[in-house]
């Protein structure tokens, strides 16, 4: 059997980074990675149009230097570009009955926006909030959780545009934080059988997941202003989180001394996520420059490449 070929693309505020996958079974080997300045989308983005012609020269490049024969695309979309929120929910409410309840949600938050303007889509979690958890709901006793997540069409459809005329159609849009997730899931089997953090660090924002056993039990986003600020809030996460066992940490904006500053104050161990940790990398990428990149920084790309729907 052909061994068959996905191209997955992170697309957060400030950077682009893209991975191509080979599958073959469960078995994954990465062929190329990059990564380059974001000009499509967002605040740091340029003029949309030349913003546009310079994503596609770049992701063209990226293409043509590698030999990229996918037309798969699948798509991560930084969190901040998109309304995340978490509401309490009745354990019988209906698929319909939560989008109705995160579209009045959307209203109250975002009232200068018609949700018709964007694609959104609901997840049960399996468990209770823990106390602590941040979420801007209070959750009545006896009650679930739910988290809502809406992408404007408009991003969508920018991203679509862009990769059609590069050949690639987009078969998934996915959020940057929980791509990262399947990705932990995937190298890191022993996540079905403890309690752990997953925190994306970007320069001013930190996306926090608790999972427990293999378990989405809450999450959150919160921002930050100063290194300083993020290894204090990591810690704390350790600190007010009762059987917590890790932290796992990926991102743009983490490096090594970031990291290390991060390791002093926490009181619990922290991992830097190793995304390729169980993933075969191809011989002619073993001497490239880009594998000297910390792997960390391609959590979300090798994520939503990794998705099977």
């Amino acid at each position: 059997m052909e061994n068959e070929n996905v191209l997955g693309i992170a697309i957060t505020e400030r950077s682009v980074q893209a991975v191509e996958l080979s599958a073959n079974g469960s078995s994954h080997t990465l062929l190329a990675i990059d990564g380059w300045e974001n000009t499509l989308l967002g605040p740091g983005a340029g003029e949309h149009i030349k913003g546009s012609q310079q994503f596609e020269e770049s992701l063209g490049a990226f293409l043509k230097v590698n030999r990229v024969k996918t037309h798969r695309a699948l798509v991560a979309l930084d969190s901040s570009f998109m309304f995340l929120h978490t509401f309490p929910c009745t354990e019988d409410a209906t698929r319909s009955d939560l989008l109705a309840n995160l579209t009045w949600e959307l209203r109250q938050h975002q009232p200068e926006s018609d949700p018709q303007e964007f694609i959104s889509d609901v997840h049960k979690l399996p468990l209770p909030m823990p106390s602590g958890a941040a979420s801007k709901s209070q959750q009545p006793e006896g009650t679930a959780a739910c988290l809502g997540v809406c992408v404007r069409r408009s991003d969508v459809q920018t991203v679509s545009r862009s990769l059609s005329k590069l050949g690639l159609g987009v078969q998934v849009v996915d959020t940057d934080h929980f791509s990262a997730e399947l990705a932990l899931r995937v190298n890191y089997p022993d996540a079905y059988k403890r309690a752990l953090a997953l925190v994306g660090i970007k320069e001013h924002r930190l996306d926090v997941s608790m999972l427990r056993d293999g378990n989405l039990v809450s999450y959150y986003y919160k921002t930050v202003r100063s290194a300083q600020e993020i290894a204090e809030s990591i810690a704390q996460i350790g600190r007010s989180t009762p059987g917590l066992q890790s932290i796992v940490t990926y991102g743009p904006g983490l490096d090594r001394e970031l990291l290390s500053h991060i390791r002093r104050v926490s009181p619990l161990l922290v991992e830097a996520m190793n995304p390729l940790r169980h993933i075969q990398v191809s011989d002619a990428l073993r001497i490239a420059d880009h594998l000297s990149v910390p792997s960390y920084r391609f959590a979300t790309a090798v994520g939503v490449a990794l998705r099977e729907e």
